[in-house]
Order: structure tokens, then C-alpha cells, then sequence
């Protein structure tokens, strides 16, 4: 009696472990900002007029697997994103309703809180690996665009489904492997994409280190009267925990 009940607990651990793993990330990310932004008549830039310059942030992920094939995968995520500059103006130009004259002083932010959701299956598990499946991704936040005298601030709050893919090949022999994983999606005037490209070293336990270059393009139509074409990319480091 007492070996089969160690055999009846040996069986639920062993399908346990079967149905239950996945991954943990936790990263931190420079950004460097190139593009245009337009609230109104006038399209500026924001770099050299709304003065953003190169931040720093973190993001989390999570990964949850399991062997039942027809029920995807599931994913979550958490990234920060922000800017912030100040300085001189050095032309004219307008924010909604701020008129901005040579050498005005200025102040500006954009401020993102970005959350990710995606369902995904596993269609290779060996030494190439390869992902596919939907994201939904909801930008949360603002630009912020201040004077002396006067304030504007211009939400964002947009949900966007994307497409899912991901691909990471181990080298043989080593705890080294290359991975690349990104979300896309292009419709009627607006584009989005994150992307990332890097090395990862395992090492006991499923814990490993993790650095590459991660790219962001957030081009926006006229979305709570903001439009936006811009480009943010850099490099990255993580930590990850594969259990």
C-alpha cells in the first residue's frame, strides 16, 4: 500500500512538473529618441524641439507553459517608458494650444505605462526553439508640454492587437543561445513594433544573464489628437529564470 501511494505522489510530481514551467525576465533598457510628434498644425521634432534625449527604464516578463496543445501559452509583460526635456526654443512652432517663439523656454514629458498580454503556441522545442501567437498591447499615459505660463497635456490610452514570434537557437554543447522576439502590426496609418535581438548564458537552476539591442516604433494617427512617428532603440540587459 505504502508503494503505491509513493508511486501515486512520484506520478503527480512528475505530471506537475510536466504541466507547469515557463520563464521569468526582468530587464533594464536605454532608449534613444528620433521621430516626429504633432498635436495641431505643426509637425516637430523631438529631439531637437520638444529636447528628449536618451532615458533609461525597466521592463518584466513572464512566460507560462504548459503540454495540452490546443490551449496556447500565455505571456504577460510590464515595461515603463518615459521622457523628459527642457530648454530653448529655437523656432516657432505650436502644441494644441501653446504658441512657442524663438527662445521661449519650455518643458515637456511623455510618460507610458505599456502592458502586454499574449497567447502563443510552441511549434519547435529543441535546439530551435520558435514561438508564434497574438499580443494585445495597451499604451497608458501622456505628453506633457508646459511653458512659463501656460500647460497642455495630451492622453494616450490606446489597446492595440499584434502579431507574436519568437526564435532562440542553443548552440550545442554550451549555455549559449541567441534569441529574437518581437510583436507587429501596421494598419490604416499606424505602425507598432518592439523588437529584441540578444545572447543569453544559462546557468544552474535555470537562472541565466541575458543582453542585446532592443528597437520600439510608435507611429500614431491622430489617436486623443496626437499623432506620432517615432523611433526608440538600445541596448538591454536582463536577468531570466527559466523554470
Amino acid at each position: 500500500m505504502r508503494k503505491i501511494a509513493l508511486a501515486t505522489v512520484l506520478a503527480t510530481t512528475v505530471g506537475m512538473a510536466d504541466f507547469i514551467g515557463g520563464e521569468v525576465n526582468l530587464g533594464y533598457y536605454n532608449h534613444s529618441p528620433s521621430g516626429t510628434a504633432q498635436n495641431g498644425d505643426d509637425v516637430i521634432d523631438i529631439e531637437s524641439d520638444l529636447k528628449w534625449e536618451d532615458e533609461s527604464d525597466i521592463f518584466i516578463k513572464a512566460y507560462f507553459e504548459h503540454p495540452v496543445p490546443i490551449i496556447p501559452n500565455i505571456k504577460v509583460g510590464y515595461s515603463s517608458f518615459g521622457h523628459e526635456g527642457d530648454g530653448t526654443v529655437s523656432k516657432r512652432f505650436s502644441w494644441n494650444s501653446i504658441s512657442f517663439n524663438l527662445r521661449d523656454r519650455i518643458h515637456t514629458k511623455l510618460d507610458l505605462d505599456i502592458y502586454d498580454i499574449t497567447l502563443y503556441y510552441e511549434l519547435l522545442d529543441n535546439w530551435l526553439n520558435l514561438d508564434a501567437g497574438i499580443n494585445i498591447k495597451y499604451l497608458d499615459g501622456y505628453i506633457e508640454v508646459d511653458t512659463t505660463t501656460k500647460h497642455e497635456n495630451s492622453s494616450i490610452g490606446l489597446p492595440i492587437p499584434m502579431l507574436y514570434a519568437k526564435a532562440r537557437v542553443d548552440v550545442p554543447t554550451t549555455d549559449l543561445s541567441f534569441q529574437l522576439e518581437g510583436n507587429y502590426i501596421t494598419y490604416d496609418g499606424n505602425t507598432l513594433y518592439d523588437l529584441e535581438m540578444g545572447a543569453r548564458y544559462s546557468f544552474m537552476l535555470g537562472f541565466g544573464i541575458e543582453a542585446g539591442y532592443k528597437a520600439f516604433k510608435l507611429k500614431i494617427d491622430d489617436v486623443d489628437d496626437t499623432s506620432m512617428d517615432a523611433d526608440f532603440s538600445g541596448l538591454y540587459g536582463k536577468v531570466v529564470w527559466d523554470f
